[in-house]
């Protein structure tokens, strides 16, 4: 129906969703204080005091003004939205009023088991007191207990009137798609509709005169100036720095030819930052200013709003395309194109920049409720054919045809969109200007949306990955932050890679709910039924508990990073601190700030923690067969950061292994062989194993060094040359004194064993290899014999062999024995 077709104003929605969800926050920051309070059929009344000093709110009277707004058969999108928004507020009234009621009903009970049962019959009275005290108590928790009942009952009916409403809007939604307007063929088509443009235009001249002279509910204008003035500040020494400082370290350089892909995708994110995201903060929080203080109302009001909607997609435009296409240095571009291709490329975007902010000075007046159903659709119809013209221009295969092998999705894409347009020129030929404006901004709005997806998600990944690898100085602080430095770095990465992909990809779901026309108060909507939550049994799980608890669990552990990086390095600078206790130390503040990261976590959640005792029952059979291994190693792990049997640096033998421990982990302990291979041992086996701890208290140690000598050897010569080896040798101790003992009577020499201490037992073989030398020489020197193995083999009954060689080589016969 005509009079209910207002598809400018989805389509204008749809056209500021973007901007809104860059500058929300901002905007919302700086107009909040001065908002109007709303209409009064929307707000449930507050008063201030305690839950028991106040009324229940009179939930018939706040629901019956929003049912008899559902039933006007004049509704339309923005009053749908309006529903909406007055839905939520008393949604969140209803929901804070029933935990207070709820609170307040477990003050009173826990009150009233303070004074026990009431006496049993036979038993003695209790006094008047605690009997009125007891009358009073009860009295107060039933009417608790009632207050909470309404609550529900009072939420159950939003929720029941958010569904009808949702309904109403989607069925009104759909008619005005399927509407079909005068044919584009038709005389008056052009006529009415030029007729109906042609007396807005009269309203506009005279909008900025009415809307200067009106005084209705809006702040003083030295105020607003004020306000707007200190945005402008906010701009000039935090918003312009900014971008210079952006600029400088992270965007494109002209004097760097051959950029690397992280360096290029970097500075493509840098320079939508710079060209889109900070400028419409900056625009939508001078509009939170002017809206927030009531100077946004009437004709201009409605201008200004869709001005400020069609610069968010202007600049969302132009930043994509600058930060992709780099024209002004295009050895910087994430997307390389040939020169003809590029500079067609900007020359429409800037057209649809131009464009976009041209419609929205035409479609603004087509918002009232005066203006003509023939002009609106003659609107809607040039909206329809500019963006369905704009979204041909973007997907022209000419312009992508040259794109490699790798970018074949693209290709494929913007063929998809060129058809779909083609369709929605056909639908606008047939009258269906509504479909055909929704068609074509939904395209637009996708595209632009997975550009900018895909720009922001690449570029933070190889900013991860940069972070990573990068050996500059300055990053080491926020690489152990973020645990971007170790062995564990490959899993931190893969991490925080998945918790960005998340976010960004729960924004892009965003974006393309509103580009498809669903309403910023829908979107509210939903998203508060995820922060509500599913209540399971006396525990309600929600989204906003669950993001509490990853902020709080993310705080936790960042705090923890930071002390324990503190700690590690304060430590480091003390001279007389052993690595070993060193390390233990950061360790227990680590997993002890994790565990209390992890608690409070829980509790963030609304998780009773007395509750975890049940679950950790029914879990310790599991743990008794499934978990004792790892349990077991956790515990020994725990031992040795307090018992210290070895530490991070010992040189240990473990069966036939032998090295240096390098980590203590949770569950196991990483030692480095000799040849620079890591052995990863458990940490039970550490705990119930012989372990030999070369430098366990000290680094002193003792060389051993076995000697064979000849027989027949001067021995006392021999202990003479020996034990002077040991005393030239420099890092050989003086006390104890070093000594040459002479050990047993080998079968081929005589076995002596030199004995020295060492001060650092880990130059135990250079010392040793050395000595061997010394020794070697001095023997020689000395002519002292080191002699070789010698074995003596006697045969029996040798001489009668002998005759019988003899008679066999046939020199002569044997005589007789």
């Amino acid at each position: 129906m005509p009079h209910i077709f207002h598809s400018a104003k989805t389509i204008l929605r749809a056209v500021g969703a973007f901007g809104r969800a860059i500058g929300l926050a901002l905007a919302i920051t700086l107009a909040l204080p001065a908002a109007s309070v709303g209409s009064a059929q929307a707000q449930s009344p507050a008063p201030a005091g305690s839950i028991e000093s106040r009324k229940p709110t009179d939930w018939d009277a706040a629901l019956g003004a929003v049912v008899r707004q559902l039933r006007d058969p004049r509704m339309d999108d923005e009053g749908f939205i309006a529903l909406r928004a007055s839905l939520d507020r008393l949604r969140v009234a209803a929901t804070e009023e029933r935990d207070q009621f709820k609170q307040a009903t477990s003050a009173a009970q826990t009150q009233l088991d303070a004074l026990g049962p009431a006496p049993a019959a036979g038993q003695p009275r209790e006094s008047a007191a605690i009997a009125d005290s007891r009358r009073q108590l009860s009295a107060r928790l039933q009417a608790m207990q009632d207050g909470v009942k309404q609550s529900e009952l009072a939420l159950a009916r939003i929720v029941a009137m958010q569904d009808e409403v949702a309904d109403e809007a989607r069925q009104q939604f759909t008619r005005q798609l399927i509407y079909r307007g005068a044919s584009p063929f038709s005389p008056a088509f052009w006529r009415d509709g030029l007729a109906d443009i042609v007396s807005a235009a009269e309203a506009v001249k005279a909008a900025p005169q009415a809307w200067w002279e009106a005084a209705d509910n809006r702040r003083a204008g030295s105020t607003t100036l004020m306000q707007m003035a200190v945005v402008a500040l906010l701009a000039v020494v935090l918003v312009i720095p900014m971008q210079r400082w952006l600029h400088r370290h992270y965007g494109v350089h002209s004097d760097v030819q051959e950029p690397s892909p992280v360096r290029r995708t970097v500075a493509a994110f840098t320079e939508l930052m710079n060209r889109t995201a900070m400028p419409l903060a900056v625009l939508w929080a001078a509009y939170g200013v002017v809206a927030g203080n009531g100077w946004a109302s009437g004709l201009v009001g409605t201008l200004l709003h869709a001005l400020m909607q069609a610069l968010s997609m202007a600049l969302l435009a132009h930043g994509l395309v600058y930060a992709i296409l780099a024209p002004r240095n295009p050895a910087w571009a994430v997307i390389q194109l040939p020169q003809t291709q590029r500079d067609s490329l900007l020359r429409r975007v800037a057209v649809f920049a131009v464009g976009i902010v041209l419609l929205s000075i035409l479609v603004a007046p087509s918002r009232t409720p005066d203006f003509g159903t023939a002009g609106r659709d003659l609107v809607i119809a040039a909206v329809a054919l500019f963006l369905a013209s704009v979204n041909l221009g973007f997907a022209d295969p000419r312009l992508w045809r040259q794109l490699g092998d790798e970018l074949r999705p693209l290709r494929l894409l913007t063929g998809v969109v060129f058809a779909l347009n083609l369709v929605a020129l056909a639908a606008i030929l047939l009258g269906y200007y509504s479909f055909a404006a929704f068609l074509s901004f939904a395209l637009l709005g996708s595209a632009l949306s997975l550009a900018a997806y895909s720009v922001v998600r690449t570029a933070i990944r190889d900013g991860l990955n940069n972070l990573a690898d990068s050996p500059d100085s300055r990053f080491r602080t926020w690489r152990q932050m973020l645990g971007l430095s170790g062995p564990m770095s490959t899993t931190t990465q893969i991490f925080l890679g998945l918790l960005i992909d998340i976010v960004l990809f729960f924004l892009l779901l965003i974006a393309l709910a509103l580009a498809w026309g669903m309403s910023g108060a829908t979107l509210v909507a939903y998203t508060l039924e995820l922060f509500y939550g599913v209540t399971i049994g006396p525990v309600t799980i929600s989204l906003g508990n669950i993001l509490g608890a990853v902020v709080v669990l993310v705080i936790g552990i960042g705090v923890t990073r930071l002390l324990s990086g503190g700690l590690n390095a304060r430590l480091e600078q003390q001279s007389g601190i052993d690595p070993g206790v060193r390390n233990s130390m950061v360790t227990g503040l680590t997993y002890a700030g994790y565990l209390l990261a992890g608690v409070a976590a829980i509790g963030a959640v609304g998780l009773d923690l007395s509750n975890l005792a049940i679950i950790a029952g029914a879990l310790s059979v599991g743990i008794g067969f499934g978990l004792q291994n790892i349990v077991n190693n956790f515990v020994s792990g725990l031992i040795l950061l307090i018992e210290r049997p070895v530490k991070v640096g010992d040189w240990v033998v473990v069966g036939d292994r032998e090295g240096y421990v390098r980590r203590i982990n949770v569950r196991s302990t990483e030692i480095e062989t000799f040849p620079r291979a890591s052995v990863i041992i458990p940490n039970s086996d550490l705990i119930s194993s012989p372990v030999m701890n070369w430098t366990h208290r000290n680094r002193l140690g003792r060389v051993d060094i076995n000697i064979g000598l000849a027989y027949g050897t001067d021995v006392d010569k021999a202990r003479d040359v020996l034990l002077d080896c040991l005393n030239k040798h420099p890092d050989i101790l003086g006390i104890p004194a070093p000594m040459v003992v002479f050990r047993d009577f080998g079968d081929s020499a005589l076995v002596f064993a030199l004995r020295g201490f060492i001060a650092d037992v880990e130059r135990r073989m250079t010392i040793e290899s050395d000595l061997r030398f010394a020794i070697y020489k001095a023997c020689n020197a000395n002519g002292i014999e080191i002699p070789y193995a010698q074995s003596d083999v006697h045969l029996a009954d040798i001489d009668r062999l002998e005759k019988l060689v003899l008679t066999l080589a046939g020199n002569k016969k044997p005589a007789a024995d």
